[in-house]
């Protein structure tokens, strides 16, 4: 039986909604919720097929809802109910990942219609806002199971993922390693998720490494933009922010090209002097016409002026706008520029265009070549465009690309602080203030740490945490996997999480002290619930402390520290 569930503010909406599909013939299970904070509660504790939600709400509203979604739960279909339907919100919903939309008041015919739609073939929605290996790591980081049906140029091909780990593909008579391979070539593909089908594995390949060298294939075949082009070297060499490069490039294009009006643009972007730039813009939109992506370009410009200091500007790493050197924040795409508070406290309204944009960008700079910078900015687009378990999972990458960045730790910490400190429903709790310098990295230990716990995001950041500190760290998301792990690599802690699949932390804690080589193993149990009844049930069960999420990393390491 499938579950929906229906959030709306209003009562006759959630009971019209209940009725109706309560009495389909396909007998949906309905579930519902007045507000956004109340549905995330419902979908991150218990199985949700669909989400029926209306856009206007108190406390969490259905934009607020479906940022988190697509962070989160990329393979729950959903379906937008509102009455203020146009097309400028369309687009909106479909840069979200919105499955379909339907207008109230809605006859219900139409409502099991698109529902059904939604359920047909076991689709669960067209996926927007992404590129395919973007999505590929987002599903990574999420550890989901599902099967891509991808379509490019009238192909079709499958990518079947089990656990985050793309395990088989096919594409007409190609399977496998060389099935994923033409996929992940395929130009503007278009990604569909659907349920896993039953296969066997035939692809051992990590994900980044086949990204990588898939990447590296198309480049060969096609000729990677710049090896021969004096004009497109110089792009993606001020894309890659190699502008010195860029400068002696494009300066000699112009000298031989004068009248190249893409030389002109692009020479636009990596000067600083804001008359020269003008000058430089003034040149592309007349060699063009005032083509509009220059016209585009000179908005932005005209936008920004008056903000400018002196005679040298920088460039935002998004939207390309010339920004003052002191700025942390661009003024017109909006981006924050590092991780420092007022990311968390206001994240901006993204520029799904800038946000796709850049993120496109900068991937193919790293597939390229090893760019500390562009790592950097990938990941701030990301977080600012909430994918935070991409984001995370990314800076944890560029801080072992570049441990002597110290910068870039103290921003991970940042990072690390403020996830830790999310309640459950993704609102953040009151935080100390973050500590004013670059974190002091701890010399390893040699101790290790298996840490159990079933949601992939919190094992990610307490992974992160504890290895920053020289932990080595062993990860289980339920009892089964944690039994084998603990007898395969004896750990010297045992970070333990009570609400877990199938077997609750308090029943491998019994299993755990009931065997004499792990009994003075100290095991902490982590865990959302609180109060005296449970400190005590955990007490008696053999568990040596106890804390709550959400929790301080400081303290975490503390507790670790003096229990090892």
């Amino acid at each position: 039986m499938k579950t929906i569930l229906v959030v709306d503010d209003d009562r006759m909406i959630l009971r019209l909604a209940r009725e109706a599909l309560k009495g389909d013939s396909l007998g949906y299970a309905v579930r519902t919720a007045r507000n956004g904070k109340d549905a995330l509660k419902i979908i991150q504790s218990e199985p949700v097929d669909l989400v029926l939600t209306d856009l206007k709400m108190p406390e969490m509203d259905g934009y607020a809802l479906l940022s988190h979604m697509n962070g989160r739960h990329l393979d729950i279909p959903v379906i937008v109910m509102t009455g203020y339907g146009s097309p400028e919100i369309a687009r909106l919903l479909q840069r979200k990942g919105v499955f379909d939309t339907i207008e109230k008041p809605f006859e219900i015919d139409a409502l099991r219609g698109k529902i059904s739609d939604a359920f047909n073939g076991d689709s669960k929605g067209i996926i927007h806002g992404f590129t395919l290996p973007n999505f590929l790591q987002a599903v990574q980081v999420e550890e989901k199971t599902i099967t891509l049906r991808v379509s490019s140029q009238g192909r079709v091909g499958y990518l079947h993922i089990h656990e985050g780990d793309l395990i088989d593909a096919d594409v007409q008579t190609r399977k496998g390693l060389a099935a994923a391979h033409e996929i992940l070539q395929w130009p503007d593909p278009q990604i569909e998720m659907q349920g896993l089908r039953s296969r066997t594995r035939t692809i051992r390949m990590p994900l980044m490494r086949l990204l990588l060298e898939s990447s590296q294939q198309r480049d060969e075949s096609r000729g990677f933009p710049g090896d021969e082009d004096p004009l497109q070297r110089g792009i993606f060499m001020a894309e890659a922010h190699h502008f010195k490069a860029a400068h002696q490039l494009l300066t000699d294009v112009l000298k031989k090209t004068p009248r190249c009006a893409d030389a002109w643009f692009w020479y636009s972007r990596i000067i600083v002097n804001p008359k020269s730039i003008e000058a430089a813009l003034g040149n592309a939109a007349k060699l063009t016409r005032d083509a509009p992506h220059v016209r585009e370009e000179q908005d932005r410009f005209r936008r920004a002026e008056p903000a400018l200091e002196g005679d040298a500007v920088r460039r935002c790493p998004f939207c390309w706008a010339p920004i003052a050197t002191r700025f942390v924040e661009c003024g017109i795409c909006r981006f924050h520029l590092s991780v420092q508070p007022g990311l968390f406290a206001s994240p901006p309204t993204v520029d799904g265009k800038v946000m796709e944009s850049a993120i496109e960008r900068y991937t193919r700079v790293v597939a390229r070549e090893r760019n500390t910078t562009a790592y950097y900015y990938l990941s701030m687009a990301h977080l600012n465009a909430g994918h935070w378990d991409e984001a995370l999972h990314l800076f944890h990458k560029l801080v072992n690309l570049a441990p002597e960045r110290k910068s870039f730790s103290y921003q991970l910490r940042r990072l690390l602080d403020h996830m830790a400190s999310r309640e459950p429903d993704g609102t953040a709790r009151t935080e100390s203030p973050p500590p004013e310098g670059p974190a002091t990295e701890t010399e390893g230990r040699g101790k290790r740490i298996l840490v159990v716990e079933d949601s992939p995001t919190t094992r990610k950041v307490i992974a992160i945490t504890l290895g920053q500190q020289g932990y080595e760290v062993i990860e289980a998301k339920d009892g089964l996997e944690a039994l084998g792990k603990l007898n395969d690599r004896p750990p010297h802690l045992v970070l333990l999480d009570i609400v877990l699949p199938g077997m609750d932390g308090y029943a491998i804690l019994d299993i755990i002290r009931k065997q004499e080589r792990f009994r003075n193993v100290p095991v902490i149990l982590l865990t959302s619930k609180d109060g005296v009844l449970s400190k005590w049930k955990g007490r008696w069960a053999g568990s040596t402390a106890y804390l709550t999420k959400p929790f301080d990393p400081g303290k975490l390491v503390a507790t670790i520290e003096k229990h090892l």
